[in-house]
């Protein structure tokens, strides 16, 4: 069966775009849910577009009609090699709709084409914002006018959303022959081919849905709505009628009637508002020290009952209505051009439920680790496949650093945060007095990379963590220390795999101090493991899994989690391991001219239910495709 990669995924998708040869489209739809196609009660109403080649428009066309009238748009897109849009991922699920294959296009997308130019530049994205920056002016009055008011937009008139539609065209067309100009010239084309085909394969990905196990998600919201009333009746024999809700009631209360003492801050100053009033926020809530059982119940009780409330409020109320009333599937959105990073972001579309005022919906990136588990394959032929990027982060800041430690480390598979605990341990942090290195191990992944993006703690023994850290990865730091001094002097700087950060008027204090070291450290290595690899290890995988029976159907951080047919399961561990290795070596070494040193890990588990393995395979990959394997358990 055909696993191979398409062409325009690797150099020729650049020269792709130099051959310009392309269409550039953008459709008018009904206004549901902002005209998306996930909407099924969604319809096109305008599409219009225009075939471009050597810098020249040869064709311009449009259509008044639904999905089932695009054959003409479909043919024009067959006939080049790539379609300009402005936030491409929405024409791209209308094509979709349209009968095109979207595995077999490849896009320009001048939203996108933004965002690689301003790197962590905060500017607005939309087109209108984008084409007064070129200097192309805005849009169409009248047709824009009615666009805001939130006019149905079949309700438009014609001589008003023709010429609006056409300028939408005309302006991303302009931008994208200014953009290909300023990529080349500061080259960033292999930055814009990245982001562009992960554009394509979101557009995918976030059709396929997610599947909810009605049983554990009706029993866990059980459990906890239950755990909810117990504690609150527990809380209400406690404190009598004050309202918890109450910051003034509640300090009172928590300092006043069961004595506890003031937490200090990092300063040892007593945490206290700007006018001395009691403070109840959470951070407060957490350093709070218990003398007695009667505080100590306290404090258990309304602590936990603030995470089940959180827990049920954002997750499991939203969960319980999915599978009572959508039959257990809800869909995600995927954003990017959002995060200063370059990673993706995750918000949830929207549903509403019987009884309920407010719609609500649930991202896919950020989810409880618990819940997890509450994610199911449609029927019992499937399974729940998810492939981590193992250790990504430190690996990527290993390569950036070049760290010989570190590097040697990961080789041989050195347990990293059994020396945190040990560090943690001598240093007498209060949160690992009494336990071996085995029980701190767990409570010492909270620490083990803080320093690596710029974390130095704040009680003294995480500062001398932080101090043993750098010293001991000294590779990393002072690469870290050299981005830093580049963006004193010039307010920016360029990483090695070619994407430039901006943190413009940072300045060093005389104690050597540099403002910004955290983000400044932190940026080029979560970008290159999450903003880059990632995204090349996921088109290559999507595309890879094409004719197999397997799905991708979410995007997290480090990993890729599919849907499996069962009999595909060994078929997709050796996909997994190739696209999150072997795969990133040739694409940064063909597409970047990045020759990667360190080697990748991934780490794969299958079960019926997301993350349910007690299994994990995992695998170490060279760039010379030397590997190790170890079964986890």
């Amino acid at each position: 069966m055909d696993t191979n990669l398409p062409s325009f995924v690797g150099p020729q998708g650049i020269e792709n775009y130099l051959n310009l040869s392309f269409v550039s489209l953008d459709f008018e739809t009904t206004n549901l849910e902002k005209g998306s196609a996930l909407n099924k009660d969604n319809d096109i109403v305008l599409a219009c577009w225009t075939v471009n080649r050597n810098g020249q428009e040869v064709k311009r066309r449009h259509i008044w009609g639904d999905e089932l009238t695009m054959q003409p748009l479909l043919d024009d897109i067959a006939s080049t090699d790539f379609v300009v849009a402005h936030n491409a991922k929405f024409e791209l699920q209308w094509l979709e709709r349209c009968g095109l294959d979207l595995y077999d296009v490849q896009v320009w997308d001048t939203m996108l084409g933004e965002w690689v130019l301003h790197g962590n530049q905060k500017v607005p994205f939309n087109l209108e914002a984008t084409s007064q920056r070129y200097n192309l002016g805005g849009k169409t009055p009248l047709g824009a006018m009615c666009i805001k008011m939130g006019m149905a937009t079949q309700d438009i008139p014609v001589s008003w959303l023709q010429p609006y539609c056409y300028q939408d065209v005309d302006l991303a067309t302009n931008i994208f022959y200014d953009q290909l100009d300023r990529c080349q010239e500061k080259k960033l084309m292999h930055l814009m081919l990245v982001r562009n085909l992960t554009c394509v394969a979101l557009a995918y990905i976030e059709l396929q849905g997610c599947q909810l196990d009605r049983e554990k998600v009706i029993n866990a919201h059980q459990e906890a709505v239950t755990e909810m009333a117990e504690l609150e009746q527990k809380l209400i024999v406690m404190c009598g009628s004050i309202n918890l809700g109450s910051s003034k009631q509640l300090g009172e209360f928590l300092f006043e009637k069961l004595g506890f003492k003031i937490p200090l801050d990092h300063k040892k100053k007593p945490m206290l508002t700007a006018k001395g009033a009691y403070k109840t926020d959470k951070l407060t809530i957490s350093k709070l020290k218990s003398t007695n059982k009667e505080q100590e119940e306290f404090l258990a009780a309304y602590i936990r009952f603030n995470q089940l409330d959180a827990l049920v409020t954002k997750n499991l109320d939203f969960f319980k209505g999915v599978v009572s009333e959508y039959d257990g599937v809800f869909y995600g959105v995927f954003n990017q051009a959002q995060t200063g990073t370059h990673r993706l972001s995750s918000s949830g579309r929207k549903l509403k439920f019987a009884g309920k005022k407010k719609e609500s919906g649930a991202q896919l990136q950020n989810l409880p680790r618990q819940y997890k588990g509450m994610f199911t394959a449609h029927d019992d032929d499937y399974l729940i496949g998810e492939a981590d990027g193992a250790q990504l982060e430190f690996r990527v800041a290993a390569e950036l650093g070049g760290d010989k430690v570190a590097e040697a480390e990961i080789v041989a598979g050195a347990d990293i945060h059994s020396v945190t605990s040990s560090v943690m341990i001598e240093a007498g942090h209060p949160d690992f007095i009494g336990k071996s290195v085995k029980e701190g191990r767990q409570g010492a992944k909270a620490h083990t990379f803080a320093p690596m993006y710029g974390g130095n703690g704040k009680l003294p023994a995480e500062q001398a963590y932080a101090e043993f850290f750098k010293k001991k990865y000294h590779g990393i730091s002072g690469t870290q220390r050299s981005w830093c001094e580049q963006v004193v002097t010039r307010g920016w700087f360029t990483t090695p795999y070619g994407m430039r950060f901006y943190w413009p008027g940072t300045k060093m204090s005389r104690s050597g101090y540099i403002e910004n070291t955290t983000a400044i450290s932190n940026y080029p290595i979560q970008g290159f493991a999450t903003g880059e690899i990632i995204p090349i290890a996921l088109v290559a995988f999507w595309h890879r899994a094409r004719h197999l029976d397997i799905t991708v159907w979410n995007t997290i951080h480090d990993s890729l989690v599919s849907r499996v047919h069962k009999d595909c399961v060994d078929q997709y561990k050796e996909l997994s391991k190739q696209c999150l290795t072997t795969d990133v070596y040739n694409f940064l070494r063909d597409v970047y001219n990045y020759h990667f040193r360190v080697p990748l890990g991934v780490g794969v588990k299958v079960a019926k239910n997301w993350g349910a393995s007690k299994e994990e395979h995992v695998w170490s990959v060279w760039p010379d495709g030397k590997e190790t394997y170890e079964l986890k358990e």
